[in-house]
């Protein structure tokens, strides 16, 4: 099973997130909004410290994967990764962020040029180009990351199984070979296999 994800602020557990990155001798806390009163970022320090390391905005996904903090926002066809060293992050050569264009790729199995240190990552991007019957359908894409391959899975489940369009999407994943279990806004919780995400 791959790590646990948290969507910041919906799926999101301070005290989960804290005893991940206790072990690198870091904690987190989380800042509102003063109009909202809503959480609005995510801060990380060195344990003991008030000098914040990482600041996390509101909308990312992140998850602990080994020594590594991954975090990433999305947009239609853009997946936007930093990569931050747990076990040194005195400097901000120890972090690495890549903005992947899912226009350059096909949908299945592509290679991909990248310096993070990435594997088995999945998660739920919008694709503006996928076509429907169905104007108001959802264009969500399933993209998986492992190494220096990417592949683009159209997510057609989410729309076979009803819902209400706009209001309902997919926010984190956990991925178990060939099985996605996952959370989203709005929805129940779901399981779907990866070969019949695109029907």
């Amino acid at each position: 099973m791959t790590p646990t994800q948290y969507y910041f602020p919906y799926f999101f557990q301070l005290d989960d997130f804290n005893k991940e990155v206790k072990p690198f001798g870091l904690a987190a806390f989380v800042t509102n909004d003063s109009k909202t009163e809503m959480p609005d970022k995510l801060l990380v320090t060195k344990k003991g410290s008030h000098d914040v390391l990482l600041s996390i905005p509101f909308g990312a996904t992140l998850m602990v994967q080994g020594n590594k903090l991954f975090y990433w926002k999305t947009d239609y066809d853009l997946l936007d990764i930093t990569q931050v060293q747990l076990d040194d992050t005195t400097t901000t050569q120890k972090q690495l962020n890549e903005r992947i264009d899912l226009l350059k790729f096909k949908i299945g199995h592509n290679e991909l040029a990248t310096a993070l240190d990435i594997r088995n990552f999945v998660t739920f991007v919008r694709k503006e180009d996928l076509t429907y019957q169905q104007d108001y359908y959802e264009r969500f894409v399933i993209v998986v990351i492992n190494n220096n391959n990417i592949s683009i899975i159209p997510f057609d489940w989410l729309n076979k199984t009803g819902g209400d369009y706009g209001y309902v999407w997919p926010a984190t994943a956990r991925m178990d070979k060939n099985r996605i279990y996952g959370q989203g806004m709005r929805m129940a919780n779901f399981m779907v296999e990866l070969d019949q995400a695109s029907l």
